[in-house]
């Protein structure tokens, strides 16, 4: 097959023509010189975070980021400052997922049992809920949040303007969901040209796909290294190494296998479980990888 002019048509957008053959190391990195970041997501709290922080500090593991994936709207006003507070005192940057999202409304799509319905399950529906949103960020921010997640891309151009017009805190840093689905250079690109900080990619891209995304954008871009049962329950560790060499600057969101993503804070034994996941990626990264450095300045 002969594909020359769309590669041609592709190249002149500043887009790759194909999945390269090679993955090539990425110049990229964070504004320290590191390469990577732990990340940790799910119903975490306050007092889980500082627990995780002591299992990880046995073995000498920094933790860099925290991403509480249920909500502000579904925790309390006191909830929330302890988890700000928490994160703050143990050097850990906090990003929490925008509410309320159409998991949390009226609308039916999230009941429908089609992978087509449950797919747009979590974007906004009508500018109320648009509304309900903004309020939701802004009301984090006065509770001293500064990193987003965010499900729906209306909310976040709309999060990055309100940012540039100064009616947001010029700091707070924006993630996009892997809920928007994003799985090629193209996509990855539109959200970072439209506020995106940090691009959640897909969890399921091989190495060379996630190099041709990285080929496409500055921004960092964010990995699972292993997934809960619900989005295919698989663990991704020899291919660690190779997504920090080609992703980077990227963030490591480990631990995933361990949890259910409920609404309940990862108890001890999920702790445990957690910490053991990011132990056994490091180790490989150290073996495979051992130039690779993290990036341990706080970004916010």
């Amino acid at each position: 097959m002969n594909f020359g002019r769309i590669d041609a048509w592709l190249e002149e957008l500043g887009l790759l023509a194909g999945d390269p053959a090679t993955a090539a190391t990425s110049e990229l990195r964070f504004d320290d010189g590191g390469w990577y970041k732990w990340e940790v997501a799910g119903a975490l709290t306050g007092p889980s975070v500082v627990r995780l922080v002591e299992l990880l500090g046995d073995r000498g593991l920094r933790l860099h980021q925290v991403t509480n994936t249920v909500g502000t709207m579904r925790y309390l006003d006191e909830e929330i400052v302890e988890l700000v507070e928490a994160c703050h005192a143990t050097g850990i940057q906090l990003r929490m997922a925008v509410g309320p999202r159409g998991m949390f409304d009226i609308g039916g799509q999230r009941l429908a049992s089609s992978s087509v319905a449950s797919a747009s399950a979590y974007r906004l529906r009508g500018s109320d809920a648009l509304r309900t949103a903004v309020d939701d960020v802004a009301h984090a921010v006065d509770l001293g949040v500064r990193g987003f997640l965010v499900f729906d891309e209306g909310l976040l151009s709309v999060l990055s303007d309100l940012r540039a017009a100064g009616h947001l805190p010029a700091e707070i840093r924006l993630k996009a969901s892997s809920n928007m689905g994003a799985a090629n250079p193209a996509h990855a690109r539109v959200l970072a040209q439209i506020g995106a900080d940090s691009v959640n990619l897909q969890r399921d891209l091989d190495v060379r796909m996630i190099a041709a995304v990285r080929a496409s954008t500055d921004a960092a871009l964010d990995l699972h290294t292993d997934n809960p049962a619900s989005t295919g329950g698989f663990v991704r560790g020899y291919d660690v190494p190779e997504i920090v060499r080609v992703a980077a600057p990227v963030y490591l969101k480990t631990g995933n296998a361990a949890q259910d993503f409920s609404d309940v804070a990862p108890g001890e034994r999920e702790l445990n479980a957690i910490a053991r996941q990011l132990f056994l990626d490091e180790q490989l990264l150290r073996r495979f990888l051992p130039d690779a450095t993290a990036s341990d300045t706080p970004e916010f």
